[in-house]
């Protein structure tokens, strides 16, 4: 049995403590099967972590008579530089198994071929996630938790998984996370609901559904995904870009795209895996690892000053630049000096101040020069200076009447769809709402001067054509 005994979590901020549990207290028996619903940034995985041991309550306490696992389908604990079978071998040492069985039945199970014997840092996170839940269940625990195990892979590996967790180890305790409310009223025997801290159990899953649809309401559907103004500006880039990635995680065709590219690379079919790459950002153009995993399929097709692109990209959104560097090495051009290898990575401050990817220089020129597709050489050339936001920004001039494009590219290739929610990403690159600008551009007679009246791009150096007074026009 596990006991959890009204705990609490906060984390230390800049700002001060952040509550994130408070008060929660339930059990989990064997054969007990506990689904957790709740809103993107409810406190799930960090319950999932206290109950795992991963991190300790700041208050309260949690007992377990039983073994636990590690969140399933969690590779945060690989060693990127290894292969992946030298990660199987390693934890099967560290739990006293046969490594070479192990190994047999991670290969059959998680179907990777010869990327098994790769580096793990060269794997998409679809690879990754088949790779750790195979790791998962070559150790027998009494109690396994599941993060999110209904977003990975393609439905013959979700058979094999639910073959394994439900039909042969249906006597075990689990405790289960998803946003998908079907597969917990299909898996799970009790069922809880976390809101602002605090955790409801339920023993039917109709009524702890009715309690979370009532506590979401009518303004943010049930899997995460609100109204446009959903996503909050933020003076900082990092914390926007943490938040529109739970955004895209909760979108079902975003996470469609992604298993179908990543089961594409799977099977070395790079052409289908880019298409679907692009078109899953498109859709959600600031998703770091998968401008990461796109720059490997156009590495693979000779496509090297896209796949820099990419690389550079995912770094500028906060991808780890030590483990993209020997990729951008492998794709610049030759004799290329250190300067122009280094990989600007974002430090935590003013969203001006910080590095762009492709998709907010495609904003930029669309702002500037009504383009509706970057010139690539353009863009690459910016991703090698260095510069930051303000700088390319200040640098690009323009017209003061530039007619808008009503959608534009913002992930390179040539049959790349069109985004036509682009203003939206432009108003919370400079730190205001939509809907403001919506409203200023009723008003104003251009992109950036309705930016400027609508309290954006505070504290920026503007190019100079922004100089000028800004001039409201009559309809």
């Amino acid at each position: 049995m596990i006991v959890v005994e009204d705990i609490a979590k906060s984390y230390r901020t800049r700002n001060g403590p952040r509550q994130v549990l408070e008060g929660v207290s339930f059990t989990l028996e064997m054969g007990e099967r506990l689904g957790v619903l709740g809103r993107n940034g409810a406190g799930k995985s960090t319950l999932i972590r206290l109950v795992g041991g991963a991190e300790q309550p700041t208050r309260g306490r949690i007992t377990r008579a039983m073994s636990v696992s590690w969140p399933l389908a969690f590779g945060g604990a690989f060693q990127p530089q290894l292969t992946g079978a030298d990660n199987i071998r390693f934890i099967s040492r560290l739990y006293a198994q046969d490594p070479e069985a192990n190994l047999a039945f991670v290969e059959a199970f998680a179907e990777l071929g010869a990327y098994l014997r790769e580096p793990v840092r060269s794997y998409s996170s679809g690879m990754r996630a088949r790779l750790a839940f195979a790791i998962s269940m070559i150790i027998e625990f009494d109690c396994f938790l599941i993060d999110e195990i209904a977003a990975v892979g393609d439905a013959r590996f979700h058979e094999r998984c639910n073959y394994e967790l439900f039909d042969r180890r249906g006597e075990r305790a689990m405790m289960i996370i998803s946003h998908d409310p079907g597969y917990l009223r299909d898996h799970c025997n009790r069922w809880a609901v976390l809101d602002a801290g605090c955790l409801t159990t339920f023993d039917d899953f109709d009524a702890a559904q009715s309690h979370f649809l009532a506590l979401v309401g009518a303004g943010e559907s049930a899997d995460g995904r609100g109204a446009r103004g959903s996503v909050q500006p933020f003076a900082r880039r990092l914390t926007a870009i943490d938040s529109l990635r739970r955004v895209a995680h909760a979108d079902a065709q975003f996470m469609a795209l992604v298993r179908k590219a990543d089961s594409a690379r799977d099977r070395h079919d790079w052409a289908e895996a880019e298409a679907a790459y692009v078109a899953a950002l498109t859709l959600h153009p600031y998703e770091r690892s998968y401008w990461a995993q796109l720059g490997h399929v156009l590495r693979e097709q000779g496509q090297l000053a896209r796949a820099e692109i990419a690389y550079r990209t995912a770094c500028a959104y906060g991808e780890a630049a030590r483990v993209l560097a020997p990729f951008i090495t492998a794709v610049a051009p030759p004799g290329a000096d250190a300067q122009a290898l280094a990989c600007p990575v974002p430090d935590g401050g003013p969203t001006r101040l910080q590095p762009p990817g492709y998709p907010d220089l495609a904003l930029l020129a669309a702002m500037l020069h009504g383009a509706e597709r970057l010139d690539e050489n353009d863009a690459l050339r910016l991703l090698r200076s260095g510069q930051s936001l303000e700088a390319v920004l200040a640098g690009m001039g323009g017209g003061s009447r530039v007619l808008a494009p009503d959608a534009i590219v913002v992930v390179p290739g040539n049959t790349a769809p069109l985004r036509h929610d682009w203003r939206d990403d432009l108003a919370r690159m400079a730190g205001i709402r939509p809907e403001a600008l919506d409203d200023a551009l009723n008003r104003s007679e251009s992109l950036l001067a309705a930016l400027r009246m609508a309290g954006g791009l505070n504290g920026w150096t503007l190019p100079d054509l922004a100089s000028a007074p800004l001039q409201e026009h009559q309809p």
